[in-house]
């Protein structure tokens, strides 16, 4: 087998698999000493295994070469692994394109195109095999501590977390979980229970935002027999409901400041007292409380009481937001899927690449809570065994309402839209630093700007977009004058 240009050991090694000698000739002279092109037969199953991306050119003269070419994809496809294809297309035919994504090809590169595009989809779909193999290993060594298999997590900053909670589940000490809103402090403190020495007693959570005032310390301490009007019986708190076990309070910064008064002689003397009674019961249950806003703040505004906060502080978990843990989403998305799968009892089975990219992409501000519900409301309506673009909410099309992608194609431009402008965003429109994020050229961001027609309010200094008349299709001969440097 012939040998590719000679590369660096870091080079992308892209397996290439194409009759036309003068073309590949062509490609290799062009695409840069950060790729190494090797020449494949089909039959080398095991390379194809081993690289990095596949490149598989679909030109074709006539519709019977045509049809041999999709029987080579599809055999490519059946024996790659986990490693990308990428079909190569003489035209811009959209009905082609969709026959090649629809086999299972990852993306597809018009030959009149740019090196800096073909360069950019390449260093994608390599990021995608990478994180697919990611995602295989992982699925063999998560990261378990006694009994927080409930919770999915392999980032660094979980990790983390979940050594410090296996080390307060085998004490008494009262926990402060905080983090915002959907990021799972309640699994938490669940785990922590299930982990300690307590876990076969009672695990009672309430979220102290959830009632009004007149009737959270009723809910908290119970109630003696006339204590006030309606009280017509005894009635236990969950204090005392929880025994000897864990009592769980969220969003504890919303309690009153008379509530966080009596709440903090329960956790100094451990005892608590029914309404309406001067009798002290006695407290054993453990406690763990919780808050979405940061309490140190509410200190110094006056709204939290400082003695209170270093009561029910005596060790501090931080869950991060899944924002900061993206390596998280694609394992959380891949549990939620299969639950969910099983649950509704639909087929589902995979996440198309699109659809994980726009995932990985999102900010998540509902955190992992969100990112479930989305699984979920895809689950619900996909009707086969990928969730795709379309099963996604409309938020994940883009920043303004756009309609339902039915071609990988409007997927693919959509992403690269949304990409381009957050990257603008994180560098301010500075666009040279933006094109060095991305690793490509800036007359390229400023080509992708014009032709995925970014919004100028995102982009304030954009200028007036340029229409281009199509490229044609040049034939098979004079290859190295077709791509761009």
């Amino acid at each position: 087998m012939q040998e590719g240009v000679a590369n660096g050991s870091d080079a992308l090694k892209c397996c290439f698999i194409d009759d036309r000698t003068e073309f590949f000739q062509a490609l290799s002279q062009k695409i840069g000493e950060d790729f190494l092109l090797v020449p494949v037969e089909t039959g080398d199953h095991q390379i194809l295994r081993e690289c990095d991306v596949i490149i598989i050119g679909l030109s074709a003269t006539n519709e019977a070469r045509l049809q041999a070419r999709l029987a080579v994809l599809n055999d490519v496809l059946r024996h790659a692994g986990s490693t990308p294809v990428i079909t190569f297309l003489s035209t811009n035919d959209r009905q082609l394109m969709r026959a090649a994504i629809s086999a299972g090809a990852y993306d597809s590169f018009i030959e009149t195109g740019s090196m800096d595009e073909l360069r950019m989809i390449l260093r994608r779909s390599a990021q995608f095999r990478e994180l697919t193999l990611e995602i295989e290993r992982l699925k063999c060594s998560t990261w378990n501590i006694s009994d927080f298999s409930s919770m999915v997590g392999v980032d660094q900053k979980m990790r983390a977390v979940f050594t410090l909670a296996s080390k307060v589940a085998a004490t008494d000490a009262t926990a402060l979980i905080t983090g915002e809103s959907g990021t799972g402090k309640e699994l938490l403190a669940r785990a922590i229970h299930r982990s300690s020495q307590r876990s076969r007693e009672p695990f009672v959570a309430i979220a102290c935002s959830a009632l009004p005032e007149s009737l959270i310390e009723s809910e908290l301490f119970g109630h003696e027999k006339g204590a006030f009007t309606g009280a017509a019986a005894i009635r236990k708190g969950r204090f005392e409901a929880a025994e000897r076990g864990t009592i769980f309070l969220d969003e504890i910064s919303e309690l009153s400041p008379n509530m966080q008064l009596k709440l903090l002689r329960v956790l100094q003397e451990r005892s608590f007292e029914r309404l309406g009674s001067n009798f002290p019961r006695p407290m054993s249950a453990r406690v763990i409380c919780a808050s979405n806003q940061p309490l140190d703040q509410l200190v110094k505004a006056g709204r939290f009481r400082l003695d209170l906060y270093y009561r029910m502080n005596t060790v501090e978990l931080t869950l991060p937001p899944l924002r900061e843990r993206r390596d998280d989403i694609i394992l959380l998305a891949h549990s939620f899927l299969h639950k969910f799968a099983e649950k509704h009892r639909r087929p589902a089975l995979r996440i198309s690449a699109a659809a994980m990219s726009a995932l990985v992409e999102h900010d998540w501000p509902g955190n992992v809570r969100e990112l479930q519900n989305v699984i979920e409301g895809a689950v619900v309506i996909g009707d086969g065994p990928d969730i795709r673009m379309e099963h996604l909410p409309a938020r994940f099309l883009g920043t303004e309402p756009e309609p339902t992608c039915h071609s990988f194609e409007d997927e693919v431009r959509s992403f690269k839209r949304r990409l381009i402008q957050r990257t603008l965003e994180e560098t301010h429109n500075n666009k040279l630093q933006a094109a060095r994020s991305l690793g490509i050229a800036r007359s390229s961001l400023h080509r992708l700007i014009d032709e995925l027609e970014i919004n100028p309010v995102v982009i304030e200094s954009i200028e007036e977009r340029q229409t281009s008349a199509p490229r044609k299709s040049v034939s098979d001969d004079g290859y190295a004058a077709r791509f761009d440097a």
